[in-house]
C-alpha cells in the first residue's frame, strides 16, 4: 500500500469512526440530570448516519437492558481522529489532537464532555498514535514511527519524552511501531518496514506494502536503555498502529503480541495474521511459538478482539470471501467471533450473527472475565446488541440492546 494510499485509508477509517459532519441528533426537552452512581461505568460509543454525528453515552451496565442515543450523549462528532482518539482510566477520558497539538483530559458531566485541563502536545507523524497505561497515573503515549511521551495524567505534566531507538533501514519505510508495552521493568517494541517495490504478492491482483519480517526491541525501563533487539519472518506487523485495538496481552505471565498484516493497517497478503510470545525473563523473541491463526480459519484475516482471562482469547475473524470492496469492512456483514484456546491453541467459533462494525475501532471490550463486542444486524433482522463471551462459563450471551445508532465504534471502561 503506498504511503499515500495509507494517508487517504485514514481519512475513510476517520470517516468511518467520526460520522461524516458536525450535525447532532435532536436533543430531548427535558432538562440535564446527573449520571447515577454504579460499581462500574463503561462508555458506550454511537455513530449515528442520519443526520451525522458521533456521541458517547455513559452506564453502568452493559449486559442487560437497552440504551437508546435519542436525546442522550455527548456529542463528540468534532473529535479527530473519532472513537480512536479516546483513552481512558479512573472516570477521566484523554484525548491528543496532533491537529490542534494538545492532550485534554475531559470529564463526563450531564451527558456533555468538560475540559478538566489541556495542555501543548506535540509528537511526530502523531496522526497516528497508540497508548498504554504503566500505572493508574501514568500514562505512555507514541506515534506510529516511534516518537513518545509519558504523562502524569493527575498533573498533567509531561515527565520522560524521546524516540525509541529504533534501526531505520535504507529504502524502506519506518520503523512503523505496531505495540509498546511496559512488563516487568522492560518496554517491549514491536515494529515492521514499509517497502514501496517490495514483490507482489501470491494473492491474484493484491499488493504488498509491509515486509515480510515482525520486529522486536525490548528496552531497559525507565531508563530506556540497553537495547536487545530480535526478528522473525513467520509474520509480519506485531501489534496495529490502531489506538485501543487489541495488540498484546499476558498470559502465564508471558507477553502474547496479535500480528495485523491486513490492508487497513500493514498489508502483506503473503504472512499470516498470528500471535508471536515473548517468555517472561526474556528479551527476545520466542523461535519455538508462533501461533497460525490465519491457517486455523481459511486463510482469513483477524484484527482486534480481548483476552478474558482463563487462557480464554477473543478474536475478530474478518471473511474474506464476503468482504468483497473496501467499504465491506465497515458497512457490510462479514465479521465472525471465535475463541482461542491458548492451552491447546484450538479455536471455537462463537454462535452469534455475522456482524458488521468498523474493524480498526476500539469497540471490542475485556473486563473482569468478559469480553464484550457488538453484533449489528440491523439490516437483516433489525437487532444490534452488545454480546459478552465469559471465559468462566464459556458461555456468550446477549447482553444490553443498542437503538438508535447505526454502529458502535468505542466501547471503553471508565472505573
Amino acid at each position: 500500500m503506498h504511503i499515500n494510499t495509507i494517508k487517504k485509508a485514514i481519512v475513510l477509517v476517520t470517516m468511518f469512526s467520526m460520522g461524516y459532519s458536525l450535525q447532532s441528533c435532536k436533543k430531548s426537552d427535558s432538562p440535564d440530570t446527573p449520571e447515577p452512581e454504579t460499581e462500574k461505568v463503561f462508555a458506550v460509543g454511537g455513530m449515528v448516519m442520519e443526520p451525522d454525528g458521533s456521541y458517547i453515552f455513559q452506564t453502568g451496565n452493559l449486559t442487560g437492558g437497552e440504551i437508546s442515543f435519542v436525546g442522550k450523549g455527548a456529542n463528540v462528532t468534532n473529535q479527530e481522529p473519532g472513537f480512536l482518539a479516546f483513552i481512558t482510566k479512573s472516570g477521566f477520558y484523554y484525548s491528543y489532537l496532533s491537529s490542534e497539538n494538545t492532550l485534554t483530559k475531559y470529564s463526563y458531566v450531564n451527558q456533555t464532555m468538560q475540559t478538566v485541563k489541556a495542555i501543548p502536545f506535540v509528537l511526530e507523524d502523531g496522526y497516528r498514535y497508540n497508548h498504554q497505561w504503566i500505572d493508574n497515573n501514568t500514562l505512555l503515549i507514541y506515534a506510529y514511527q516511534g516518537d513518545y511521551k509519558i504523562v502524569n495524567v493527575e498533573s498533567m505534566t509531561v515527565t520522560k519524552e524521546g524516540k525509541f531507538n529504533l534501526p531505520t533501514k535504507a529504502g524502506l519505510t519506518g520503523p512503523i511501531v505496531g505495540f509498546a508495552e511496559v512488563k516487568d521493568n522492560k518496554l517491549h517494541v514491536g515494529y515492521w518496514y514499509g517497502d514501496e517495490k517490495y514483490p507482489t504478492a501470491v494473492a491474484p491482483g493484491k499488493q504488498n506494502y509491509a515486509t515480510g519480517t515482525a520486529y522486536f526491541a525490548v528496552f531497559d525501563y525507565p531508563s530506556l536503555s540497553n537495547p536487545v533487539y530480535s526478528e522473525d519472518n513467520r509474520s509480519t506487523s506485531p501489534g496495529n498502529d490502531r489506538n485501543g485495538v487489541l495488540k498484546t496481552f499476558t498470559y502465564n505471565d508471558d507477553l502474547y503480541i496479535v500480528t495485523s498484516p491486513f490492508e487497513m493497517v500493514a498489508q502483506n497478503w503473503d504472512k499470516p495474521h498470528g500471535i508471536y510470545r515473548i517468555k517472561k525473563g526474556t528479551s527476545v523473541v520466542d523461535p519455538t511459538y508462533f501461533l497460525n491463526l490465519s491457517e486455523k480459519l481459511n486463510g482469513d484475516v483477524v484484527l482486534g478482539g480481548g483476552y478474558a482471562g482463563n487462557g480464554k482469547l477473543l478474536i475478530r475473524r474478518i471473511r474474506m470471501d464476503l468482504a468483497l470492496t473496501w467499504g465491506s469492512y465497515g458497512f457490510a456483514n462479514v465479521q465472525e467471533f471465535h475463541v482461542v484456546d491458548m492451552a491447546s491453541g484450538s479455536i471455537t467459533k462463537l454462535n452469534v450473527p455475522l456482524a458488521k462494525s468498523q474493524p480498526t475501532a476500539p469497540n471490542i471490550l475485556a473486563d473482569e472475565g468478559k469480553v464484550y463486542f457488538p453484533v449489528n444486524t440491523k439490516d437483516i433482522d433489525g437487532n444490534f446488541f452488545l454480546y459478552n463471551y465469559d471465559s468462566t462459563t464459556g458461555l456468550v450471551n446477549k447482553g444490553v440492546q443498542i437503538k438508535d445508532v447505526d454502529a458502535v465504534n468505542g466501547l471503553f471502561r471508565l472505573k
